[in-house]
């Protein structure tokens, strides 16, 4: 699980007014999205056409995360707020620790998928308070990694006190219109369910416990209020290689349909690089500065669809395709510095030139 300084509770509960939550709101759409360059990382390491299953449900995570960096984000403009998503500092440096995060043992990186990759960190990223043991399909019971030592905060203590903030101070609800909803991008990217305007304190508790439900799971079940499998047992399906499923009520174990996952079907791609391992002027460079900016591309056109163009999500969220397509020919182009290996996907922030 992540924790959280201790620090950044105290000064989130030291808010008086709806204008005082916004930096806290901020580093929670920061938060949302670091998870979204390594997940994209190992999915696009998956050769084409190889480990379906395994490519589906990365896939299905990842939409999620976009989901909550939506509902973070839609929260930050009900108060009153706007996001910033190409801002300097919004993007991590990896590897290192998540915005927000204690500095302990837990770096996140840029690496090609491994079920080790799968187990240590992004089983740790999602990891609830108290992990469910569930059966094996070879049996023997589900473990988990490590948690972070310490008596620090959670995720979840962070948004819970988000909302007691926001229940003790009178609030000024903005308008649905202003919000990036089915209604204002005429967008079906989410499940209509979980995606909504933010109009009262109700909704705000409903969208926090979408965003802790759906990456954690509920207290004694492995699936969030929809029924599907929080990310943690998701992730798990991966590395237990069975699906999650309930064969008798009240009991859940990883003995469903295999989850096959040939790892010599992944991309031997260099792990946590940067574009300036790479000599300007080589098709390596060429490949990463043009990933790198389609990134940004996408991070700019959040910034205005959250501010006021929402009809633009569609073709926002659209540029992902092109971003996928250039992640191939960057993973393919054989790494200048060592030619076992691929050229390895960075994810960085890129200036832009004002003309």
């Amino acid at each position: 699980m992540l924790r959280v300084k201790q620090n950044l509770l105290q000064r989130l509960r030291q808010a008086r007014t709806q204008a005082d939550l916004h930096e806290f709101l901020q580093a929670a759409i920061q938060l949302e999205h670091s998870t979204i360059p390594p997940y994209l990382t190992a999915l696009y390491s998956l050769q084409p056409g190889s480990n379906p299953a395994v490519a589906q449900i990365i896939t299905s995570i990842v939409r999620e995360e976009m989901l909550h960096m939506t509902i973070a984000a839609n929260l930050l403009v009900a108060l009153g707020g706007k996001p910033h998503f190409a801002a300097p500092g919004f993007v991590p440096s990896y590897p290192g620790p998540l915005p927000m995060q204690v500095d302990d043992d837990l770096q996140v990186g840029l690496l090609p998928c491994s079920k080790s990759l799968i187990y240590d960190t992004f089983m740790r990223i999602e990891q609830p308070t108290e992990p469910l043991r569930l059966p094996l399909k070879g049996g023997g019971t589900s473990d988990y990694p490590a948690a972070s030592s310490g008596e620090y905060p959670t995720i979840g203590d962070f948004y819970a006190a988000l909302l007691r903030m926001l229940e003790s101070m009178p609030v000024t609800w903005g308008p649905a219109s202003a919000q990036v909803t089915p209604e204002t991008t005429q967008s079906q990217w989410f499940r209509v369910t979980d995606w909504f305007p933010i109009t009262s304190l109700d909704d705000a508790k409903r969208a926090v416990n979408i965003i802790v439900s759906e990456g954690e799971g509920a207290t004694n079940a492995p699936t969030d209020d929809d029924g599907d499998p929080a990310h943690f047992y998701r992730f798990g399906e991966i590395y237990y290689g069975a699906k999650l499923i309930q064969p008798q009520p009240a009991s859940w174990s990883y003995t469903g349909l295999d989850v096959k996952f040939d790892e010599s079907q992944v991309f031997p791609m260099t792990p946590n690089a940067k574009a300036a391992m790479y000599p300007v002027g080589t098709r390596a460079r060429k490949l990463v500065d043009e990933f790198n900016q389609a990134y940004m591309q996408i991070l700019l056109g959040l910034d205005t669809v959250f501010r006021g163009q929402p009809q633009r999500l569609n073709t926002v969220l659209g540029l992902m395709y092109q971003l996928r397509i250039l992640a191939y020919e960057v993973l393919t182009q054989p790494d200048p510095n060592d030619t076992a290996h691929g050229t390895g996907l960075t994810f960085e922030y890129v200036p832009q030139v004002v003309s």
